[in-house]
């Protein structure tokens, strides 16, 4: 027993003490309801338990009220929006969080406990002791800093060191910066937490190509697609098209094959979606993003004609 009350002492208990202490009009935690609906998984109903829902930090982290919590996917229940994300948990208590550039959910938390409290410290860093925003966090054109950015994403960490998203993220944060090893070890630690998460593999072989590691990149590419596969990820056509991408560069004839294969097996859907961003690229004047998209194309498709009059279009 000793034991639960020390863990008590750190979970949700402990968060909404905390934001019930803070300055008047930071937060607006609506009281429990008398009864919840059948079905929740039980961290959320300990969750309602203490709030029938609310808004954290304003309108950063939004709790839906427990009448208003959906299942888009099967196993995982939405109950939260975080910085305009969508939030879920599943059956296990692991915490998602919607990502609209890799059209995809990413595990955010381990508990959520911890994801909360990880949240609510990250979102805190923005903050003075008024309640309202702190200086130099934004830029001159409202922008994040990426130092600030990079101090959110370890407060989250340090709530919950082993949630792979915000370890993902502050690998990305350090590669942007400059940061290669840095952030290859903070991608490592992310696959070595969720060893099935297919983007931090993607991202370990990007930087190994970028290093000019192609053995690596070949390697944690080919784990992204396999990975991929394994869990039946939607879009595992696409690893798998990376990785044909990335042995056409090699000159791996047999290996581009095996994994182009693969990929129109898996995608059937994967080459109009990326001719039309082929296309959106050229109208826009991004010929870097075109050609990417080309060079993955061509490795997966190197014979069809409307790849290779893009291929063409690119090139001049």
């Amino acid at each position: 027993m000793a034991k639960k009350r020390r863990d008590d002492d750190h979970g949700l208990d402990r968060i909404i003490g905390v934001l019930e202490a803070a300055p008047p009009g930071l937060h607006d935690l609506d009281p429990p309801g008398p009864s919840l609906p059948k079905g929740l998984p039980e961290p959320l109903i300990e969750l309602y338990a203490r709030c029938d829902g609310g808004r954290i930090f304003l309108d950063t982290i939004e709790i839906s009220p427990a009448r208003e919590v959906t299942m888009p996917t099967p196993g995982r229940w939405r109950f939260a929006v975080l910085e305009g994300d969508a939030v879920s948990i599943d059956h296990r208590g692991k915490i998602w969080r919607t990502d609209e550039s890799l059209d995809d959910e990413i595990c955010d938390g381990t508990r959520i406990d911890r994801w909360l409290a990880g949240a609510v410290d990250a979102a805190a860093l923005l903050y003075d002791g008024d309640g309202e925003f702190a200086d130099n966090v934004f830029d001159e054109d409202g922008e994040l800093l990426p130092a600030v950015h990079e101090r959110q994403l370890r407060a989250h960490l340090k709530r919950d060191p082993a949630a792979p998203g915000p370890r993902w993220r502050l690998g990305l944060a350090m590669l942007a910066q400059g940061a290669d090893e840095d952030a290859r070890n903070e991608l490592e630690q992310a696959v070595a937490d969720d060893p099935a998460f297919a983007w931090a593999w993607l991202d370990l072989g990007r930087i190994s190509e970028k290093l000019g590691d192609l053995g690596n990149a070949l390697d944690e590419i080919r784990m992204a697609a396999e990975t991929a596969e394994g869990v039946q990820h939607e879009q595992a056509g696409y690893f798998w098209a990376q990785l044909a991408r990335l042995a056409n560069l090699t000159g791996d004839e047999v290996l581009r094959a095996q994994a182009a294969t693969k990929s129109s097996l898996l995608g059937p859907s994967l080459k109009a979606a990326q001719i039309a961003g082929v296309r959106e690229s050229l109208e826009a004047g991004d010929t870097a993003s075109a050609k990417g998209l080309v060079d993955l194309l061509k490795a997966v498709w190197p014979r069809d004609l409307e790849v290779l009059d893009l291929a063409r279009r690119v090139a001049n």
